[in-house]
């Protein structure tokens, strides 16, 4: 699709931009980002697109019914093109439409896009029964549950649950990013299970922990209560007993490293505070990215290899930038959405 001249109701029914709004990963929300960067006059379509999708996403027709609803527009469709033909103008192309009739192919046309839209993010919603909360670049967010339990998502991440929790069978949820999980245990001691991008469960009752999903790594970190973790390596899946205090990283290809930490440092971030825990600067500038939307690049590996233990107070990323180059006596510039660091 060529974005530069899309109207809002065809974004709406571009299939990716559907699962941005309604699935949205760190990888969408980049991209969709940077097609408003290069597109800044499209802010209007692109925003009443969004609006569009959430709106037909709530809509609860059933699938028949939305199918003989576009039928009957594109029968209109079809009657304005004959109508056209009639009076005269060359019906062999669509094109022959923006002639005398243009305002009601484009209406129909339109309708038609509408229509086909509600209908697969209807049958996208009725297929998994599910909604999803997430956060923008710098933003955190608290949901609390029907079951009482609470998670706060940290920046850039989303969360897939169900509609409704089912009495008897798992609560399971799906983390894109990071969150912290305090969950509430239930008096049928029914399982809360979390899974993650790279298949990394969680099976917990009632405990607190932190998960985070991003780049090649899942890290779990127990804060209080007792976890499960399974994770699959070479097609065997292995389960591990997580204690309070425990930090397990679990690898893309499913390899397990554990030791015990402060578990307050790795959930600060809710207070806005971030813990390095012995960071290359490569790692800090990919917090960076992933946090705060920005890309950040380093004048050579040597630099980007550094690394950096500390404990700080951040509200923006400058906070971090700031604390990089008096450290490390760096310079750090910006130009639009790229920061570049190199040393003095």
């Amino acid at each position: 699709m060529n974005y530069a001249t899309a109207t809002a109701a065809e974004l709406a029914a571009d299939h990716d931009f559907i699962q941005w709004v309604k699935y949205p990963t760190q990888e969408r929300t980049l991209y969709w980002t940077q097609v408003a960067e290069q597109h800044p006059e499209k802010a209007e379509e692109l925003a009443e697109a969004r609006r569009l999708v959430l709106l037909l996403s709530q809509e609860q027709a059933d699938d028949h019914s939305a199918d003989e609803d576009a039928q009957l527009v594109w029968e209109q469709l079809q009657e304005a093109m004959q109508q056209d033909r009639e009076r005269g103008t060359d019906g062999g192309s669509v094109f022959s439409l923006l002639g005398y009739s243009r305002k009601t192919w484009l209406s129909a046309a339109a309708a038609v896009i509408l229509l086909l839209a509600s209908a697969a993010l209807l049958f996208t919603r009725q297929s998994t029964d599910s909604m999803t909360y997430a956060t923008a670049y710098g933003e955190k967010r608290t949901i609390q549950f029907s079951d009482k339990s609470v998670i706060v998502l940290n920046a850039n991440s989303s969360i897939t649950i169900p509609e409704k929790w089912e009495r008897n069978r798992p609560r399971k949820v799906e983390l894109r990013g990071e969150a912290f999980f305090s969950v509430t245990q239930q008096a049928n001691r029914q399982q809360f299970i979390v899974t993650t991008s790279k298949g990394t469960e969680i099976n917990v009752l009632g405990t607190e922990f932190n998960v985070y999903d991003r780049g090649q790594e899942d890290r779990v970190v127990l804060s209080s209560g007792k976890v499960r973790l399974s994770t699959t390596q070479n097609g065997a899946t292995k389960q591990t007993e997580m204690q309070p205090g425990d930090l397990i990283t679990v690898s893309a290809a499913g390899a397990l490293s554990h030791r015990h930490v402060d578990p307050d440092l790795y959930t600060a971030w809710q207070e806005n505070k971030l813990y390095f825990d012995d960071y290359t600067l490569r790692e800090v500038g990919a917090l960076i990215e992933q946090q705060y939307g920005y890309k950040v690049e380093f004048s050579g590996q040597e630099l980007s290899g550094q690394r950096i233990t500390a404990f700080l107070e951040v509200k923006r990323p400058e906070d971090i930038l700031n604390t990089l180059a008096e450290t490390f006596e760096l310079k750090i510039t910006q130009q639009e959405n790229t920061i570049y660091i190199s040393s003095l």
